[in-house]
C-alpha cells in the first residue's frame, strides 16, 4: 500500500465543492495521486447521475491514468456516470456531436450525424477556398483553423513555406468570407479537424440558444480534473470559463514551468490568471522522487523554481556538458561512458532534424527516406531500432495512404478499432519488405522500382486481416519516385553510414519526453540559434519566463541519475556560465 506525503493528502483530501490548483512539480507522483483522488471521490459519489471526468490531453496520459486509476477501482473498465479521457474527445462527444446538426448543418449518413475528424494530412478533395490566397492558390478547409485570443486563422498545410507565406499574409475581408464558407462547406458535409470542434464548442457554449444545453452539462459534470494542465490553451479555458460559470468546479493538476506548446496558443500565463481570476484554492507537490538534487537545483536555475526536495545529492557530478566540434554525433563514444551502467538512457532532442543526424547524413527526410531507414532498421532485432522503424515507416504510410489518423498511436487510422493490430500489422509489412532483401546498394531509381512492386504486393499478404485492406488499398497502385537529384545515387551512400549509439536505447524530441522518467538524459543542443526555436542551450538561460527555458526544464528534469548536455564547443565565459549553474564540464 502506497504511503502518501502530508503534502499528497492535503490533495487526496480536497473540496470537490471548490476550484483547486495542485501545482506538482517533476517526478512528485501526481499521476498516482490523482488516481487515487479520483478512487477515492467515485467510493464516495452522491451526484448521480452526474460524474466525474478527468483530462488529459494524449492517449498515452489518458491510458497512464486508467491503468493507475484500476489499482483503486476493480470496476475501473466500467466508470459510468464518470469518464476519463481527452480533453479533444471529452467535448466532441458531449459537446459538439449533440449539437452536430445544429452547429454545422450535417444532415447525417445513415441516421448519424457525428463528425468525422480529419487532419492535415487527410486525402479530403473538394473543400477548397474559392480563390488563391498570398499567391500559393486555393488553401484546404482542412489546413487552417480559427481561434485563439484574437480570433485570428491560422494555417498548416504541412509544407513550411507555404505556411510561412500564408500565416504572415494580412487577410481582406473577402479572404477571411472565404475561408468560412470552405470551412462551411467542409463541416455540411460532415468533417472537422479538433481545432474545428474546439471552434465548434465555443459556439455552442457562448451562444444563448445552446443555454440550456450547457446547464444540463454543467450537472452531468460537477467535477472536471485536468492533468497537465499546463497545457491548456486559450480556447480551452474559454470552454471551461463557460462550465465554471454554471457551477461546475475545475481541479487543475499540473506545473506551468512545464508549457511548451506555444504553437498552439498555450500560454502559462493565461493559465495563471484565469485561476487567480476563479479563487482556485492553491496546492503544491514540493518532494521529487525521482531525481537527485543535484539534477533539481541545475533545473531550479533553468526556470527560477528553487523550492523542489528531491533524493539524496550525489557525491560524484550528476550533471555533466560534454563538447563537439561541428556535429553532435562526434560524442557518440563519450556517450556511452555516462550511459553504459544504466537500461534507460534517452537521447533528446528539441525536434527530428536534430535527431536524424544520428540515424543518417542527410538534414531532412523525405518520405521515401523514412522508408528506407525504416527498413535498415528493422534488420538490427533490437527493441529499439524496432520501434524506431515502426515510426519511420508508419510516417511513410500515413502519407501515402491518406487516412485520419489517431495521436501518438504509430499513424494508426481512426478506423481502425485496435491500435496493438495496427502495430502488428506495421511490423509484419516491415518484415515482408525486409525478406525480399533489395540491394540498398541499388540506386534510388533502381531501389524505388523494386521496393514499389512489393508495396504493391503487401494488402494480399496473409497478415493483412479483412479490417485493414480497404485501408491499405491505396497501396496497390503505389509508385514510388527516387528524390529529387538522386535519382542515380546509391540509397546506402546517401542514407550515410548506419550510426551506432551503443548503450543509447532511445531517442525522442522534449514534446515527446515531457512525462518520461529516464535513469540518463542526454540533451543535443544545436551548433548556434538559427535552427528550430528552443534548440539551442544559449536560448535555454536567457530568460527564466522564456518557453526556451521551459524546453530546457522539461528535458533536463526527466533523469533520476546523470544529466549529460552536448553543446557546440565553448569559449571561456560560456565555460563560466554553464559551470555556475551546476555542470561539470568536460
Amino acid at each position: 500500500m502506497i504511503e502518501f506525503t502530508e503534502e499528497q493528502n492535503d490533495y487526496l483530501y480536497s473540496n470537490v465543492n471548490e476550484h483547486v490548483f495542485l501545482e506538482a512539480c517533476p517526478g512528485s507522483g501526481k499521476t498516482e495521486v490523482v488516481a487515487r483522488k479520483f478512487a477515492r471521490e467515485v467510493s464516495n459519489w452522491k451526484k448521480s447521475p452526474g460524474g466525474i471526468a478527468i483530462l488529459s490531453f494524449t492517449n498515452s496520459a489518458t491510458d497512464e491514468l486508467v491503468t493507475r486509476i484500476s489499482k483503486y477501482l476493480p470496476t475501473a473498465g466500467k466508470l459510468f456516470p464518470h469518464t476519463v479521457g481527452t480533453f479533444d474527445s471529452f467535448i466532441l462527444k458531449n459537446v459538439v456531436n449533440p449539437l452536430a446538426r445544429n452547429l454545422t448543418n450535417f444532415t447525417g449518413k445513415d441516421g448519424d450525424f457525428s463528425i468525422r475528424i480529419v487532419d492535415k494530412s487527410s486525402n479530403l478533395h473538394g473543400y477548397k477556398t474559392k480563390y488563391g490566397i498570398a499567391g500559393v492558390g486555393p488553401v484546404s478547409a482542412h489546413q487552417f483553423s480559427l481561434g485563439g485570443e484574437d480570433l485570428s486563422f491560422s494555417f498548416d498545410t504541412g509544407e513550411s513555406g507555404r505556411d510561412r507565406k500564408l500565416n504572415s499574409h494580412s487577410l481582406e475581408d473577402w479572404q477571411q468570407k472565404d475561408l468560412l464558407q470552405a470551412k462551411s462547406r467542409m463541416w455540411s458535409s460532415g468533417f472537422a479537424t479538433y481545432a474545428d470542434i474546439e471552434y465548434l464548442a465555443i459556439e455552442a457554449l457562448t451562444k444563448q440558444a445552446y443555454r440550456e444545453f450547457l446547464r444540463k452539462l454543467a450537472r452531468r459534470f460537477p467535477l472536471i480534473i485536468i492533468d497537465e494542465c499546463q497545457d491548456l490553451s486559450f480556447d480551452h479555458l474559454l470552454i471551461l470559463r463557460c462550465l465554471s460559470e454554471e457551477g461546475v468546479k475545475l481541479h487543475f493538476i499540473g506545473d506551468l514551468h512545464q508549457a511548451i506548446y506555444s504553437f498552439r496558443d498555450v500560454d502559462p500565463e493565461k493559465v495563471k490568471q484565469f485561476v487567480k481570476e476563479k479563487n482556485f484554492i492553491p496546492l503544491k507537490l514540493t518532494r521529487n522522487f525521482r531525481s537527485c538534487q543535484n539534477i533539481i537545483n541545475l533545473c531550479g536555475k533553468l526556470t527560477g523554481r528553487t523550492e523542489i526536495v528531491g533524493q539524496a545529492s550525489s557525491l560524484s557530478p550528476s550533471c555533466h556538458l560534454l563538447q563537439y566540434e561541428k556535429c553532435p554525433t562526434e560524442l557518440i563514444e563519450e556517450f556511452s561512458k555516462y550511459s553504459e551502467r544504466f537500461d534507460n538512457v534517452v537521447l533528446l532532442g528539441r525536434g527530428y532534424s536534430l535527431l536524424s543526424k544520428f540515424d543518417s547524413s542527410l538534414s531532412s527526410l523525405k518520405p521515401i527516406h523514412r522508408l528506407a531507414l525504416a527498413i535498415r532498421k528493422i534488420q538490427k532485432r533490437d527493441n529499439n531500432y524496432i520501434k524506431e522503424s515502426l515510426v519511420l515507416f508508419s510516417d511513410f504510410l500515413r502519407i501515402n495512404v491518406g487516412e485520419t489518423v489517431k495521436p501518438n498511436s504509430y499513424s494508426c487510422p481512426e478506423k481502425v478499432n485496435s491500435n496493438l493490430r495496427w502495430r502488428k500489422f506495421l511490423f509484419s509489412s516491415l518484415k515482408y519488405i525486409a525478406k525480399q532483401n533489395i540491394d540498398m546498394n541499388l540506386t534510388w531509381s533502381e531501389w524505388a522500382k523494386s521496393i514499389g512492386a512489393t508495396l504493391r504486393n503487401i494488402s494480399s499478404q496473409p497478415f493483412v486481416c479483412e479490417e485493414l485492406k480497404p485501408i491499405v488499398s491505396p497501396l496497390d497502385s503505389i509508385k514510388l519516385r527516387a528524390p529529387s537529384g538522386q535519382s542515380k545515387a546509391s540509397v546506402e551512400s546517401t542514407l550515410g553510414e548506419a550510426k551506432t549509439l551503443g548503450t543509447i536505447r532511445k531517442k525522442t524530441t522534449i514534446h515527446q519526453a515531457k512525462g518520461q522518467t529516464h535513469d540518463v538524459t542526454i540533451l543535443v543542443s544545436s551548433s548556434d540559434g538559427r535552427g528550430s526555436k528552443g534548440a539551442y542551450w544559449k536560448d535555454w538561460l536567457n530568460d527564466q519566463r522564456s518557453e526556451e527555458a521551459r524546453f530546457a526544464y522539461v528535458a533536463s528534469s526527466r533523469p533520476k541519475y546523470i544529466l549529460v548536455w552536448a553543446v557546440k564547443r565553448l569559449n571561456k565565459k560560456e565555460r563560466k556560465v554553464l559551470s555556475d549553474i551546476g555542470f561539470h564540464i568536460h
